[in-house]
């Protein structure tokens, strides 16, 4: 316990363990957020760190922050630590989860919530050397602007440029950076979870959290794993009772489970 302590003072917001404590926090959130989409008048009126959200097919993600503004629009905010060349599909795809679980049946079309992702990146996703990256919709053909309710926005946190949104970065992403003038949330916070014995507390249950729940997927896991083990096995009997007895032929059965005819074969042999 020591040691994680010790590690845990090493965290920084852009880490994930630390900024799902962080974005508890609406103050931390709002900051964050009136620096990136550049509004420092924003007021966020709920966020949820680790927010589950399911489309109709029920598959879900979690999120590492959904935010709800004063007026009405839902953020999404994402840290990504490594590149792995899918961010723009992936912002497409929290965007629609977001606007499908927060969209009631029935509701009209122009009544669909504005939804915004933000990632914030420590590499530079759109490699041009900006701190930030607004990505727009706009008509090819008269190239004006088409407004569907979605903004994405990418962050660059590696961006020592100069503006606030790469001051704000240097303090996500550099474990002794700190600004109390600019940042004053962002900066609290930081020093909360890093140097105090409640704060360093609070990580330590969160990561035991994390863990617990690890171990109940996994366990679920097993049991769906031999379920459906158990299930194969049931069916390869079946199959191989029937080869024997010359009801379906060995090529037939091997077809069914997948198999060689001749693995079959010596399955039965």
């Amino acid at each position: 316990m020591a040691q994680a302590r010790r590690d845990m003072g090493e965290l920084r917001p852009i880490d994930d363990l630390m900024f799902r404590v962080m974005a508890r926090d609406k103050a931390f959130c709002g900051e964050l957020l009136g620096v990136l989409l550049q509004d420092p008048g924003l007021e966020v009126v709920e966020c949820k760190p680790q927010s589950a959200v399911t489309n109709t097919r029920g598959r879900s993600a979690v999120l590492d922050a959904l935010c709800e503004l004063s007026d009405g629009r839902l953020v999404d905010v994402e840290v990504q630590r490594a590149d792995r060349g899918d961010l723009q599909r992936r912002a497409r795809y929290y965007a629609s989860l977001v606007t499908a679980d927060r969209t009631r049946p029935g509701t009209p079309f122009e009544d669909v919530p504005d939804v915004c992702v933000v990632l914030v990146c420590e590499f530079d996703p759109l490699r041009a050397g900006c701190p930030l990256y607004h990505v727009d919709r706009v008509v090819r053909e008269t190239g004006e602007a088409a407004d569907n309710g979605l903004e994405e926005l990418y962050v660059n946190a590696l961006a020592r440029d100069g503006s606030d949104v790469a001051a704000l970065m240097e303090v996500f992403t550099e474990a002794e950076a700190y600004d109390e003038t600019r940042f004053q949330a962002t900066s609290r916070e930081k020093r909360r979870l890093r140097y105090t014995e409640e704060g360093r507390g609070t990580m330590s249950r969160v990561v035991e959290e994390i863990r617990a729940v690890g171990r109940r997927e996994g366990i679920e896991m097993g049991r769906a794993e031999g379920r459906i083990k158990g299930k194969a096995e049931g069916r390869a009997e079946a199959l191989g009772r029937l080869v024997r007895d010359g009801l379906v032929d060995a090529r037939a059965a091997a077809a069914s489970l997948g198999l060689d005819p001749e693995e079959v074969e010596r399955m039965l042999a």
